[in-house]
C-alpha cells in the first residue's frame, strides 16, 4: 500500500504554526527555547522556497514588450529598421 509522499516544506509550515502558537501561549520564562526553534524552522523553510530571481528593469521591459507582441521583441530593434 503506498504512502502519500512527504511534503517537508508543509511538515515545516505545520511545525512552525505550532511553534508560533506554544509561543503565545506559554510563560515568559518559557518562550526562548520556542522562539529559537520559531526562528530554526523559519530559517528551514526560506531554504526550502524556490528563489525567485529578480530581473532588472530592462529585463522588465523586455518581458513586457514581448508579451504585448511589439515589433522590437521579435526583431530586436525598431520596426522599419533595414537589415
Amino acid at each position: 500500500m503506498p504512502s502519500e509522499p512527504f511534503d517537508r516544506l508543509a511538515e515545516l509550515r505545520s511545525l512552525y504554526d505550532i511553534a508560533r502558537s506554544s509561543i503565545a501561549e506559554a510563560d515568559a520564562e518559557k518562550r526562548a527555547p520556542l522562539i529559537a526553534r520559531a526562528e530554526s524552522l523559519a530559517n528551514q523553510i526560506d531554504a526550502l522556497m524556490p528563489t525567485q530571481k529578480a530581473g532588472d528593469s530592462v529585463d522588465e521591459i523586455a518581458a513586457r514588450r514581448a508579451a504585448r507582441g511589439g515589433a522590437t521583441s521579435r526583431l530586436g530593434h525598431a520596426a522599419g529598421s533595414a537589415r
